[in-house]
């Protein structure tokens, strides 16, 4: 026979037994998109994405350019740069004079630098942290996560020339480069700020070679250059361990900082119609199966393909998150796990020129031509 004490030991063990079942399931719910969870359970929940009341506008006539910065959404325009909440209240504006804007962000910093023009600047917490002036018109510009800048710039007599400067360092200048035979697509710094990596093309010999040009800021000339025959290298991208990736228009690399290709992924001869790297080794690849059907592909930086999913129609825009990637065909918006599987769908109410997935992965802006909304994830 049981004893009152035991029983009451019972009661005890069941309860805390209830409690970690509890706990382990509301675990399990909230990081049901976790990949290790989802090698675990394969099922996905379909969840409802609907369109918030938030609208932003903006004048569709002049150029602009849109992007998400600390959960709000940046606008840039002839007029400069404002940064606008989920609330549709504008919490700043940083004025400047602008033709044909384009703008960048990575981690705290908001590159903005006007194309054909002659100023580059990075904004951070609302204000001009630098300007870069130069004297020859800009082709384009990036910035690293460290807050090292590269200005690619026209250049009398070259292909191109690339200038990084410290923007931490009051855009100090760090180094410079002319390339006296190929023409410049790219450029990425490494995230230690001691590498770079520039991304060429070559057409002299009636066909299409991409090359990588790898460089060391303490030495003057490059230590180590690759060619990839009839490859056109479009864009290239620092990953963990310094793994550089380079994304072709039939095929996608991987090399380390050495210059070594270690591994490559072809795309079998369809075409790629629209693609985007997130700052954490994702890789989205939308291809063209046939008239009426896509293919996108999810690789890690490693080259490994994680995740694969078929799409009616034609790719429009991609974006990978963390956790999610957002696509678009036609007015569509699908959202996915990294490997491939569904997660929810809409429809938007208008033409969509942009998607873009904030940080939280739940909520899309969806960038029509003159305004932009926000997909919630329910």
């Amino acid at each position: 026979m049981f004893s009152v004490r035991t029983l009451g030991n019972n009661r005890k063990f069941m309860l805390f037994i209830i409690v970690v079942l509890v706990v382990g399931i509301y675990a399990i719910y909230l990081n049901k998109y976790n990949p290790v969870i989802q090698n675990l359970f394969a099922v996905v929940l379909n969840e409802q994405m609907v369109q918030s009341s938030l609208t932003i506008e903006f004048d569709s006539s002049t150029n602009h350019d849109i992007g998400i910065y600390k959960d709000s959404v940046v606008l840039c325009s002839k007029d400069g740069v404002r940064a606008v909440n989920k609330k549709g209240e504008e919490e700043w504006t940083v004025s400047l004079t602008l033709s044909k804007p384009f703008l960048e962000i990575s981690h705290k910093y908001i590159l903005v630098a006007d194309k054909g023009g002659r100023e580059v600047h990075v904004i951070t917490n609302s204000s001009v942290l630098c300007t870069i002036r130069t004297d020859t018109p800009i082709i384009s510009a990036n910035i690293n996560s460290a807050g090292y800048l590269a200005v690619i710039t026209e250049e009398k007599g070259y292909k191109g020339k690339i200038t990084v400067y410290d923007v931490n360092s009051q855009g100090q200048e760090i180094y410079k480069w002319y390339s006296g035979q190929n023409y410049i697509t790219d450029v990425a710094i490494s995230k230690d700020n001691k590498h770079m990596v520039v991304s060429t093309i070559d057409t002299s010999k009636g066909r299409v070679s991409g090359g990588l040009v790898f460089f060391n800021f303490s030495q003057d000339k490059p230590y180590a250059g690759v060619v990839k025959e009839d490859t056109l290298i479009t864009n290239i991208k620092f990953f963990r361990d310094n793994t550089l990736v380079a994304l072709g228009d039939n095929q996608v690399l991987g090399f380390s900082l050495e210059g070594e290709e270690q591994w490559s992924h072809n795309y079998e001869g369809k075409l790629l119609q629209t693609f985007h790297l997130n700052e954490e080794g994702m890789i989205g690849l939308a291809l063209k199966e046939d008239s009426n059907r896509s293919l996108v592909r999810i690789l890690n930086y490693k080259g490994e393909v994680k995740g694969t999913k078929e799409v009616n129609g034609v790719v429009k825009y991609i974006h990978v998150g963390d956790k999610f990637i957002a696509i678009n065909n036609k007015r569509n918006i699908s959202l996915i796990t990294h490997r491939g599987e569904d997660v929810a769908e809409a429809a938007a109410n208008r033409d969509v020129q942009n998607i873009l997935l904030f940080e939280n992965n739940k909520e899309i802006l969806v960038v029509s031509r003159n305004c932009a909304d926000i997909l919630e994830l329910k």
